[in-house]
């Protein structure tokens, strides 16, 4: 028996005791804010990317115009 066989089921334990805070809703508002404005530079981004740019990223034309058409409010989705 390995160590870390040996200790495995006292860090399943440990880690299910701690309970994160959750936060206010001033927080997830700002937060949902801030990923809001990642997602539109990100779509922005990719829509001004070349062709070669995205060939080397393995990412096709077409699902790069797709998903930087998207609205910011949708996830992004799988570019390959």
């Amino acid at each position: 028996m390995s160590f870390q066989t040996r200790n495995q089921p006292f860090q399943n334990t440990l880690y299910a005791s701690v309970a994160a805070p959750r936060a206010t809703f001033r927080q997830r508002v700002v937060l949902t804010f801030v990923l809001w404005r990642q997602r539109v530079d990100m779509r922005r981004r990719l829509a001004e990317m070349d062709a070669r740019s995205l060939r080397d990223a393995g990412i096709s034309p077409a699902a790069a115009a797709y998903e930087s058409g998207k609205p910011f409010w949708t996830r992004m989705g799988s570019l390959r």
